[in-house]
């Protein structure tokens, strides 16, 4: 998926970083917000193709920022990045649609294979060029 763009979210600086610095090696656009408020406002002016999502983000209600990134793109991809997979919010979120749920420490390797399946799943279906095949007698 050369040239996808990702939104990363996460109030701890090094995981955006961390994407960034992996995914822009693999031809992926990065762009990054540390909390729910300023990822919204990001999310209004532009629509990226997949969001990494921290589910626990300092200062916000905990599914706010996938409730509010919901309402504006519902058709975008979210994955959540947690370091609780055992919270009951990630069942909340699974119900809210996500595509996936990373644990942290989190491994590139994971976040490659994840945006390898969804191009895989939004590739277009062949199409047949060629007309009807005619018999010959």
């Amino acid at each position: 998926m050369a040239g996808t763009s990702v939104f990363v979210v996460d109030d701890d600086p090094q995981i955006p970083r961390l994407f960034s610095e992996a995914l822009t090696r693999h031809g992926y656009s990065v762009r990054a917000a540390t909390d729910g408020e300023s990822a919204l406002k990001n999310l209004k002016k532009s629509k990226p193709e997949v969001i990494f999502l921290d589910l626990k983000l300092s200062g916000t209600d905990d599914l706010q920022t996938l409730e509010g990134i919901r309402g504006l793109h519902p058709d975008v991809p979210v994955i959540i990045i947690t370091a609780y997979p055992r919270d009951p919010l990630v069942d909340n979120a699974i119900r809210m649609g996500v595509f996936a749920c990373l644990v942290k420490p989190l491994s590139m390797a994971h976040v490659l294979g994840i945006l390898e399946t969804l191009e895989i799943e939004r590739a277009p279906e062949p199409t047949t060029i060629a007309g009807p095949v005619t018999p010959k007698i």
